[in-house]
Order: C-alpha cells, then structure tokens, then sequence
C-alpha cells in the first residue's frame, strides 16, 4: 500500500495559509478570491447543485476523448514504431501537426461536427491528448529489447504473437506513462474548450461566473478541476501499479 504523501499535503496546506494572509493584508480580495472563501464556495455551490451538476458533463466529454485518444495512439503508435519505413515517412507530418494548440482548432471543429450533432469539444480533447501517447507508444516498441523477439521467434511465436507477447507487454510502462500525461492534458483542454465554447460542464459555469464577477465562485471551480485531476492520476496510478508490476518504477515503490 502506498504511504500517504504527509509532506505534500503540509505543503499545500502552508500554500494556502500564506495565500490567505496576503490576499488579507495587501486586499486584494476584490480580484483574487481567498482560499477560505474559495472553499467556502466551493462546498456552496457543490451542495446547491450549481457546480455539482456540471461535472457530470465534463467528465463524459473528457473520458470520450481521452478514449478516443488512446485508442488512436496506441494503435497507430505500435503501428508507426513497429516500422522503420513508417517512422521515417511518418515523422515529418507527426512533428509538423503535434505543436498545433488544441484550442485553435475549436472553430473548426465545430464547423465540422456541430451539424452532425457531435460535440466538437470532444475532438479537440481527443487531438491534445493523442500526441503523449503516440510518441510514448512510438519510443517504447522502438525500444523493445531484440533478443526478446529472436527467442520469441525461434520458440515459433508468430508475427501477430510476438506483438501480443512481447512487443506491447515490454511497450506498456512507456504508454502508462503517455496515458497519464494525456489524462492531464486532456481535462485541461476539455474545460477550456467549455469556457470557450459555453458548451456545458465546469468550463461554462466558469464563463458564467467570470462574465458576473464572481471571484470566489470562479475559484472555486478551478480548485474543483485541480481535485478532478488528482484524482485522475491517483486512479491510473493504482492501476499502473497493479498491472505493470514488473516495471522498474513501480517495483521500487512496492
């Protein structure tokens, strides 16, 4: 069982009391809410429904096209590593488009899949978090030791077998890794795509409560997004440690 992390909790807990003593002295509280009346709003607002209400919706979106994302970039990942001649023809087009923001393509993702009744902010989640993947799934079946696929081979394993027993299981550490980085990336550009967009969710009550002014509510909702994201990487974390046992990462914390 992994030990609680008392030290990062004091940590954040002294953030929090130092926030709260200088939003004090300096006043500041017209345009930086105070972390007692952020929380303060936060429990409000989650008791009421208000913000409470909203999670539901980001979470749909944010799961579907993190999904999405790791669907397509373990796919063509293990596809593209898997090949020098698709690596090679393959690199110039993934570096090209990978710097690409997420949120720059809202407006054409809803050009695109707005009439046909899709949400766009599902696409642009999907696109900001497939490239960690991609690449992680790229480098770790590059990196596949070669002696594993010669004994593989001369025990008779086939080509499909060898992907199966020995590429993706000795690739898989490296596509945690790119999935957990996504599953950050991908809640961040959810929410913004909302805010943007005024689609729905957490984002949206977000634009709500920045158009009124109201400070503590707007805060509330970003401590709200941080706890969620947390979460996030708590859960595939345990995951992680459960299933790739055998990883060097997670054996020294066993």
């Amino acid at each position: 069982m992994k030990r609680v992390n008392v030290a990062g909790w004091l940590f954040v807990v002294l953030v929090a009391l130092l926030a709260e003593a200088g939003v004090r002295a300096f006043d500041y509280g017209q345009s930086i809410a105070a972390p007692s009346s952020t929380v303060r709003a936060l429990y409000e607002e989650l008791m009421d429904g208000a913000l409470s209400g909203k999670i539901g919706f980001t979470l749909e979106a944010y799961l579907e096209g993190l999904a999405i994302a790791i669907a397509i970039g373990v796919v063509v990942g293990v596809l593209v590593g898997g090949s020098r001649t698709m690596l090679d023809g393959s690199s110039l087009v993934i570096e090209f488009i990978r710097p690409i923001p997420a949120v720059a393509l809202i407006p054409l993702a809803i050009l695109l899949f707005t009439p046909f009744g899709i949400a766009a902010h599902r696409f642009v989640v999907a696109f900001a978090a497939v490239w960690p993947i991609l690449i992680n799934t790229i480098y770790g079946v590059r990196g596949v030791d070669r002696v594993l696929h010669d004994v593989a081979r001369t025990s008779g394993v086939g080509r499909v077998g060898r992907l199966f027993r020995v590429t993706l299981p000795a690739a898989l550490p490296s596509i945690a890794v790119g999935i957990r980085i996504s599953a950050a990336i991908a809640l961040v550009v959810c929410v913004t795509a909302e805010f943007r967009t005024s689609a729905g969710g957490i984002g949206a009550y977000m634009q709500d409560q920045y158009a009124a002014l109201s400070i503590p509510e707007l805060y509330a909702a970003v401590v709200l997004v941080a706890l969620l994201g947390y979460g996030v990487n708590v859960a595939l974390r345990a995951v992680q440690r459960r299933t790739l046992f055998w990883a060097g990462e997670e054996r020294s914390v066993q």
